[in-house]
């Protein structure tokens, strides 16, 4: 489940992009840690108007569940009543490989998905340089959930290979961990040359 965003980091966020001598949403994202999303949310969703309410956005699930219910559902001739629906219809247009038949749900899909995320050899040796550096620090998985802003349970399943950290958080992951790497493809690369 996704982190809520403070009220604090909300504030900082919209002066940031008010005040902030034009900084674009995605540097406002590097420099407050949040995701680009979530500052584009906060900020560029909400100059678009509703053409329902005549009223601004107040948010991108609410900006992206509008364009949803303007798409029209081929199954019913009707427009999407929600994006729920509009997501739900789209994840059973595609075909599950493991079975050769369309997705029955957008949970089934989704549980599909997060499957083949768990356990990838990217992740696993992301998962043993943050097993060896932690032990050659002194450290533990507390400090570095700490020092790195997440749950211990997101570092746990960092170093389980059952989760890899977006790419800022990764930066911070390997900052904390002081290893020399720009992304993760740097990380594999040297694995792979080994």
């Amino acid at each position: 489940m996704p982190k809520r965003i403070s009220n604090e980091t909300k504030e900082e966020i919209m002066k940031l992009y008010d005040h902030g001598s034009g900084l674009s949403p995605i540097e406002i994202a590097r420099q407050t840690g949040v995701s680009y999303p979530s500052v584009y949310g906060l900020t560029r969703v909400r100059q678009r108007v509703n053409p329902e309410t005549g009223q601004p956005f107040e948010s991108l699930t609410q900006y992206r569940d509008y364009n949803a219910r303007q798409r029209v559902n081929p199954e019913t001739g009707q427009p999407f009543e929600s994006l729920s629906q509009y997501q739900d219809y789209n994840a059973r247009q595609r075909v599950n490989p493991e079975t050769g038949q369309p997705f029955e749900s957008r949970s089934q899909y989704q549980d599909y998905r997060e499957r083949q995320k768990v356990n990838r050899p990217e992740n696993q040796r992301l998962g043993g340089l943050i097993r060896r550096r932690l032990k050659n620090l002194g450290k533990n998985q507390s400090w570095l959930a700490e020092e790195i802003g997440v749950t211990r349970q997101s570092v746990s399943l960092y170093v389980k290979g059952r989760s890899v950290p977006k790419d800022d958080l990764l930066q911070k992951l390997y900052s904390s961990l002081d290893v020399q790497y720009g992304i993760l493809d740097d990380l594999l690369e040297d694995f792979d040359n080994e």
